[in-house]
């Protein structure tokens, strides 16, 4: 946070700071926001060295004005942060239910320098921020490899033997080139479809995250017992290996206009917001990793590689090349890679004499890839950590079970 204060502060930066909060399924992404706002609509700076409240801005403080507002009408594909709903759940001590719809938090408040000497920023004692922060739905993760890449590309990738190649696509590939052997297109879809519905199944059976087209795991109405598809509704597509697709090009066409019509209303909306952000942070449970298996690790590797080529492969220099046209139209830099942070989150989870183990282990376990991904070589530098509930927490020389909402300020 300190950091993006400090962009806030800036004079020479626009007044607007967008994060991207991404992320594994169930990492804690909506509490994390949760608490975050509540925090900054009631930060109380008086407060910040007690246990009531431990958000400290350094030398700024949040003016009284701060609002949430909500800029998204009903039926927009991304949607408005519902922070008061979940608010309320934490009032009632329930935790705040899954959000299966990309949405956003717009927060409006006035950023107050209350520091000593005679610092530059004095000069500029008081600004009107609006810090925007998108909430992506980790299932969504998967689909971001679609980002930039036409069908056929797509295919070969997750197809391929790189780094997106997953056991159970792999499997899909070669079940799928002997079942379709002397069919007719029509039966060549309907197979393809089948093998791949039965792929993506057992990718959810053995815990592996990487199941795309994502609405196939999360629909995008969110119900539970919703119909699965393969993509859209009517417009259901299977990654197709080259030989496919060239003995069957009708249908490597339809599929690729169904992918395309996927990739461009439920893709690129959160790809193109978040190549706009300021801030990225991929929030990381180290416990359904381990729970999970390997399957679950590799799952996790892929999301980190998605978030990679999304946000990791483009730098200032690469858009200033294309034309100063964007810097000044849009007055705004993409993000770089070393403004993505990994964040460990459920600290409470770990008993409180070995959280520094728990952060040594996600650390040793995705270090490399963290490194990678943030730009930062060493791994401390890439790696935070948080808790939304601080447990067994000792009082008086005595444990308490008694649960703490620490992201909670009032």
């Amino acid at each position: 946070m300190a950091s993006i204060i400090d962009n806030m502060a800036n004079p020479f930066t626009r007044k607007e700071i967008r994060v991207a909060v991404c992320g594994m399924q169930y990492s804690g992404k909506t509490v994390f926001i949760t608490s975050l706002a509540d925090h900054l609509l009631h930060h109380n700076p008086e407060r910040n060295n007690s246990d009531a409240s431990r958000f400290d801005l350094g030398d700024y403080v949040i003016g009284d004005n701060a609002d949430v507002k909500d800029l998204h009408a009903p039926g927009d594909f991304i949607g408005n942060f519902e922070f008061q709903k979940f608010r309320d759940s934490f009032g009632n001590n329930k935790w705040p239910e899954k959000t299966p719809k990309t949405t956003e938090l717009v927060l409006d408040f006035t950023l107050e320098y209350r520091g000593a000497g005679n610092s530059l920023a004095r000069w500029f004692s008081t600004r009107e921020i609006r810090l925007r922060i998108l909430d992506v739905p980790g299932e969504r993760m998967a689909d971001f490899l679609m980002a930039g890449l036409d069908f056929a590309k797509w295919s070969d990738a997750i197809l391929g033997n790189g780094k997106h190649r997953r056991k159970h696509l792999g499997a899909y590939r070669e079940k799928a080139e002997s079942a379709v052997a002397g069919s007719d297109a029509t039966q060549a879809e309907a197979i393809l479809l089948s093998e791949y519905r039965q792929a993506l199944d057992e990718a959810k059976r053995v815990f592996d995250r990487f199941v795309t087209p994502s609405v196939y795991r999360a629909p995008l109405d969110g119900e539970k017992n919703s119909p699965r598809y393969l993509g859209l509704v009517g417009k259901e597509f299977a990654p197709m290996p080259p030989a496919l697709r060239e003995k069957y090009p009708a249908l490597a066409k339809k599929f690729a206009k169904h992918y395309d019509d996927y990739r461009d209303s439920v893709v690129s909306p959160i790809v193109d917001w978040m190549k706009t952000a300021d801030k990225a942070l991929f929030l990381l449970d180290v416990f359904s990793c381990l729970n999970g298996g390997t399957q679950a690790y590799n799952g996790t590797l892929a999301e980190m590689n998605a978030v990679l080529d999304v946000l990791g492969s483009k730098g200032l220099f690469d858009d200033i090349c294309e034309g100063f046209e964007y810097l000044f139209t849009r007055f705004q830099f993409p993000i770089s890679s070393k403004d993505i942070r990994i964040v460990v989150t459920k600290m409470d989870m770990a008993d409180p004499t070995g959280r520094d183990n728990l952060l040594a282990l996600a650390r040793q376990m995705f270090g490399k890839k963290a490194a990678t991904v943030t730009g930062y070589s060493h791994p401390d530098k890439a790696f935070l950590s948080c808790a939304a509930v601080k447990t067994d927490e000792k009082a008086d020389g005595s444990e308490t079970k008694k649960e703490v909402l620490k992201g909670i300020s009032r």
